[in-house]
């Protein structure tokens, strides 16, 4: 928000230099606060500085350099000359500020999947959530607290087909889950047959293959959400449709808590 309607930001100038021979005062560093996880980028969308890292610090433009005063050009027939070294101007330059969040672990999935019910379960975040698409607009972060350690996770909002091409919410939100060292694909089977979850599984993978090949390879756990709502019969199906593929999944209920200890340990052997 510092940044939405302030665009340009100039350092003050130094002083002059004064009699006897005295320097001019420096003129004060502009500092510009950032978040960790702020991508720097220059006019050519090139990638000067990821600061990743609190207290981390990369300067974007350099300040001036001051000039000699006329008593650097004395000589001995010319005490008092009347020239002076102008000093340099400072690097005006413009560049891109990107905030990619740092979390462990990525929720990814269609609209209404349940990633958001999920995030409450795990964590103590209170992200909005109705029963209707897109209610996720903004990503949400929660923290999955275990005895020795803690677990960022972040609720990317809903990727439709053309996401990586900038359709729905798109790319706005594709690039959080770029920092990520686990992925948790979440498909919802209501009402859905075998088929068309797997077409939801496909979908969402090849939008992350399109935005950045390396997501392709991730370590991803995929999990088929509203276990409630099927017979053991009809989600026995669904799973064994996945594992025939060669892709594991697990079945869960975000609102009984069915299959949470079994997400939660393959979450933390997954970012270890």
């Amino acid at each position: 928000m510092d940044f939405k309607f302030r665009h340009v930001f100039k350092a003050k100038n130094g002083m002059h230099g004064g009699g006897k021979r005295c320097f001019g005062i420096k003129g004060p560093d502009m500092v510009l606060p950032v978040p960790c996880g702020t991508i720097v980028y220059d006019e050519s969308h090139n990638i000067l500085a990821d600061l990743c890292q609190e207290g981390e610090v990369y300067i974007v433009a350099q300040g001036g350099k001051g000039g000699l005063g006329n008593q650097h050009f004395a000589t001995s027939v010319n005490q008092a000359p009347r020239y002076s070294q102008p000093g340099l101007p400072g690097h005006v330059c413009e560049i891109t500020l990107e905030l990619r969040l740092l979390a462990e672990v990525g929720l990814i999935g269609l609209p209404n999947a349940g990633k958001s019910t999920l995030l409450k379960v795990l964590t103590r975040a209170n992200p909005k959530i109705a029963p209707y698409p897109f209610t996720t607009l903004f990503p949400n972060l929660g923290v999955l607290k275990f005895i020795d350690r803690e677990i960022v996770l972040a609720d990317i909002p809903g990727l439709v087909e053309g996401a990586s091409e900038g359709v729905g919410l798109g790319h706005e939100f594709l690039r959080h889950v770029e920092r990520t060292k686990l992925l948790v694909h979440m498909i919802s089977v209501e009402p859905l047959s075998a088929d068309m979850c797997w077409d939801h599984y496909e979908t969402i993978s090849e939008e992350l293959r399109k935005h950045n090949p390396d997501l392709a390879t991730r370590p991803t756990v995929v999990v088929l959400n509203k276990l409630d709502i099927l017979t053991g019969e009809e989600m026995a199906t669904i799973l064994g449709h996945f594992v025939s593929r060669g892709v594991p999944a697990i079945a869960i209920s975000a609102v009984t808590g069915a299959g949470i200890g079994e997400l939660i340990s393959l979450i933390q052997k997954g970012v270890d």
